[in-house]
């Protein structure tokens, strides 16, 4: 999980992780402003790191 939260952080992005109503969510952000997010299923551990890819690869074909 830290290669890719590296590469979040080179594309001068933020990520964040926050659980709210009970629910997991990773957050990237761009100057504040949320570019991408999604919520991470029951079993945080095991889902964070593959939702966080995939938020990455959404970027990079967004062009982010």
């Amino acid at each position: 999980m830290r290669d890719l939260i590296e590469k979040v952080l080179k594309k001068n992005l933020s990520v964040s992780f926050a659980n709210e109503n009970g629910f997991a969510i990773i957050r990237i952000m761009k100057e504040g402003e949320t570019v991408a997010s999604c919520s991470v299923g029951v079993d945080f551990r095991a889902s964070v790191e593959d939702s966080l890819q995939s938020l990455l690869m959404e970027l990079e074909r967004k062009g982010v």
